[in-house]
């Protein structure tokens, strides 16, 4: 059991003194002398040189090897280890460089048994106490292109145009759940500007073109995924794809019929089925829709099953407009203000 004490002072160290798992995820990150390396910080290396008595070269050596792995930050203050367990999650899977030595599926595994047995719960519970989601769909620009009232940040084109830097990761999310239904590529979610630089320092991902995120966006939505940003007017740090088999923002509230009250709030839009006639009941919204909020039904004066969208669960991503193949049967109305979107948000992903 000692062996295993400096893990568990690690996951105390970073808010979770009682955990079962996280000692055991960081005991696959890091060796011991690295751990100590880390219960030093927030410091700078002359600081652990002095205090851990090592030599100045294998500190570095060490630091570095943290910082690839998503584990140590630079600040003017020195060394810092991650702010949170988010954090801690999205950037230690999203390296693929450490997979095998972390040990590949088992590493995943361990990120899941923790998320599913201690960490989802409390999520949910804090999750829904906010008065506003922390995270926000992102409709399909197309789907939102001719409403005069659009705003810059709800487009995908004008938030890429804005940006001096984008950069493509692998999701962690989609590493973890390494048999995923949607089958969709792991290289998907999109950091920019100084979480996209933070990104390529430490040997992840690859640099992308205005014209290459929009291909990337487009190949998420032949998989379904959905886009989701902070919830904020200034998204200048990641914009992710998701799933609802693979992604946080999912399975947080899987099976709680909460999801429309968690970590995903909605667009400014909805979707409705604006012409019944056209609606073919191809069920290809049904299937497109990651939010359950699509279902066949019969319309008062018709006899043939068509979509119907529910206003209380659509999410407004635009998908089910995209995916039906006669255009005007679905389309995207604006049903709430610019207040909606929130101000600035903190870059949690970047060094302070």
């Amino acid at each position: 059991m000692k062996k295993n004490a400096i893990y568990k002072e690690l996951a105390a160290k970073h808010g979770w003194p009682k955990s079962k798992f996280l000692p055991l995820i960081f005991k696959k990150m890091v060796t011991p002398e690295q751990a100590k390396i880390m219960l030093q910080l927030t410091a700078p290396v002359e600081e652990i040189v002095e205090k851990l008595g090592m030599e100045n070269e294998k500190v570095e050596k060490h630091i570095q090897e943290l910082f690839e792995k998503g584990l140590a930050f630079p600040t003017r203050k020195g060394w810092r280890i991650n702010r949170d367990v988010m954090a801690l999650h999205d950037m230690t899977l999203s390296n693929p460089k450490y997979w095998n030595s972390y040990g590949g599926t088992e590493f995943a595994d361990l990120w899941r048994a923790f998320e599913k047995v201690e960490w989802y719960p409390l999520m949910a519970g804090l999750i829904t106490s906010l008065d506003v989601s922390p995270a926000r769909i992102l409709p399909a620009w197309e789907t939102i292109k001719d409403n005069p009232e659009m705003l810059p940040y709800e487009d995908t084109r004008e938030i890429y145009k804005a940006a001096e830097s984008i950069v493509v990761i692998p999701c962690p999310c989609k590493r973890e759940n390494y048999d995923r239904a949607c089958k969709s590529p792991e290289e998907i979610c999109v950091a920019l500007n100084r979480s996209a630089e933070y990104n390529l320092k430490r040997g992840v991902g690859r640099k992308l073109t205005l014209e290459d995120a929009l291909a990337l966006e487009q190949e998420a939505r032949k998989h379904n995924l959905v886009s989701q940003a902070p919830n904020s007017t200034n998204i200048d740090t990641i914009i992710c794809h998701c799933h609802s088999c693979c992604c946080i923002g999912f399975q947080i509230f899987e099976g709680t019929g909460m999801l429309q009250k968690g970590l995903l709030g909605k667009s400014r839009y909805l979707a409705r089925v604006a012409d019944t006639e056209k609606c073919t009941a191809c069920q290809k919204c049904m299937e497109t829709c990651q939010f359950e909020a699509i279902e066949m039904r019969k319309y008062p004066g018709i006899t043939k099953w068509k979509a119907y969208i529910n206003p209380d669960m659509c999410m407004g991503c635009g998908n089910c407009v995209i995916k039906c193949p006669k255009e005007g049967t679905i389309v995207m109305e604006l049903v709430r203000p610019p207040e909606h979107i929130l101000g600035k948000a903190e870059n949690l992903y970047a060094p302070a």
